[in-house]
């Protein structure tokens, strides 16, 4: 079967919908679809940047209801201009499984439209009627939404509390990364972190190779970027693909909810200008925020600067970091994102996956340069009560609380104590290793960050011509949240 769809979009097209659904039937069950797609890129005046960008997808007849339509079957973006689905081979991006005969939905995502608009054709080529159930069964396997079947754990060993290092933002050539998984791991190894969350764009094709790359030095957390036009959020932990087809705080909110239903943690991610922003607003229930994303003059200033507002108005919201690295093909590294850059360190109470999110979800993080650091922890008491990171200390209003920083890795930086009030103490450090003592009163929070300026050789080749050097952040705590009581 062969056919070709063809159409034009609007400007008005996009106002009143994001994505535009192109259904076709199978009129029986095939071994083999291939879809290709092209639209005009850009307009004729010279004087216009950029163009049109329209992204593709596809659901099969099990559906594609919001939120999370069962019949999912993969997204691109605007990576790939042609992929193609067998029951046990599909492009990255992309499910393999059966082919059933019924109605599929190509969905067009209208990222961004001229005022003349695009013409676009689909071209679609389905062959090999019918499909060998032998060949099915030998698929890759799947995860159940909800037990996250099929995932083999690294080692669960319960323990006292230790600290974790890894990177929880990084990307393959299963959405618009050009390595592979198995590539991605062996950098993750090299550097040494302890887990790694894969979190490609839109889909969960990524997931089955971490089924085998995964052992008890490097634990893989399942994840997905969810990457809306009006923002990007990660969700870890669950093997359920969770939909990204949302312009409103509800429609977000029912992403959320899909994602917890099935174990899954949520974080607003890179909420900054070319992040891009978060357009949804602060007040829907995610778990975590990505205040550090890239090297600090990535305008990581900006997203501090969001969630120091939430911490001011109450809102408790750990901090997480995420280099958003876009593995490359080859040990040649491009761009300025590197693995690891930043690192998350989370206290866990066991070494596992679910160890990672659970010391996520309490706060317990800190977020460094790299993964050699420097490294923050905070504790402060009052009333012979202490809390740690994540915690909550209740102190009568203007009870000072005695604040203990503990660094590791902050000679010639300046470590500062911060509340809602700003910065309350500053101390210059001349050792790695250093325990930092400061009184102080806050009304809603106590956070720590080193800072410090970037040595000019330290700089990559790469990095952009006139970057100011000045007051980079090197380490920052989560904080300790003060709840007042009455005396």
């Amino acid at each position: 079967m062969q056919l070709t769809l063809t159409g034009h979009v609007t400007p008005e097209d996009k106002a009143q919908s994001d994505y535009l659904y192109a259904p076709f039937d199978l009129p029986q069950p095939a071994r083999r679809l291939e879809v290709r797609y092209h639209y005009t890129a850009r307009m004729s005046h010279d004087r216009v940047e950029g163009g049109n960008v329209i992204d593709i997808g596809i659901f099969d007849p099990r559906g594609s209801d919001f939120p999370g339509g069962a019949g999912f079957r993969g997204w691109s973006g605007s990576d790939r201009q042609t992929f193609t689905i067998t029951a046990t081979e599909a492009t990255p991006g992309y499910i393999p499984g059966p082919l059933p005969a019924g109605r599929y939905q190509i969905i067009l995502g209208l990222y961004r439209i001229w005022p003349q608009g695009a013409d676009f054709k689909i071209e679609i080529e389905a062959d090999g009627w019918g499909y060998d159930e032998t060949a099915v069964s030998k698929a890759a396997p799947t995860f159940s939404p909800a037990t996250g079947a099929g995932h083999k754990t690294a080692g669960s060993v319960a323990s006292s509390f230790l600290w974790l290092r890894g990177d929880l933002q990084s990307h393959t050539f299963h959405s618009d990364g050009k390595g592979s998984p198995s590539q991605l791991v062996t950098k993750a190894r090299a550097l040494g972190l302890d887990f790694l969350a894969v979190t490609d764009h839109n889909t969960i094709s990524h997931h089955p190779p971490l089924i085998e790359l995964a052992d008890d030095d490097l634990l893989l957390i399942r994840g997905q970027e969810v990457t809306s036009y009006y923002g990007h959020m990660n969700v870890w932990g669950t093997g359920r693909w969770c939909d990204f087809r949302s312009r409103s705080e509800e429609a977000m909110a029912a992403i959320i909810a899909l994602a917890h239903e099935s174990g899954g943690l949520c974080s607003i991610n890179h909420p900054k200008k070319g992040g891009p922003p978060w357009e949804y607003g602060p007040n829907l229930p995610v778990d975590a925020i990505e205040v550090w994303q890239g090297p600090w003059p990535n305008r990581n200033n900006e997203s501090l600067a969001l969630w120091e507002e939430l911490l001011r108005d109450g809102r408790r919201l750990p901090a997480v970091g995420g280099s958003d690295y876009h593995c490359p093909s080859g040990d040649q590294e491009t761009g300025f994102l590197r693995l690891g850059q930043p690192t998350t360190w989370v206290k866990v109470s066991e070494r596992s996956p679910a160890g990672v999110l659970n010391g996520i979800r309490a706060g317990r993080t800190c977020i460094s340069a790299s993964p050699e650091g420097p490294m923050l922890d905070l504790r402060a008491t009052g009333d012979d009560i202490t809390a740690e990171m994540g915690q909550a200390l209740s102190l009568p209003a203007g009870r000072p609380a005695h604040v203990a920083v503990e660094v590791t890795g902050g000679a010639g930086l300046t470590l500062r104590l911060l509340t809602e009030a700003g910065i309350v103490d500053e101390t210059k450090l001349d050792s790695d290793r250093a325990t930092v003592n400061v009184e102080t009163t806050a009304r809603r929070y106590i956070r720590a960050e080193l800072v410090g300026d970037m040595p000019p050789e330290q700089l990559p080749d790469d990095a952009p011509a006139g970057l100011d050097r000045h007051n980079w952040r090197w380490a920052l705590s989560n904080p300790i949240y003060i709840q007042p009581i009455s005396t």
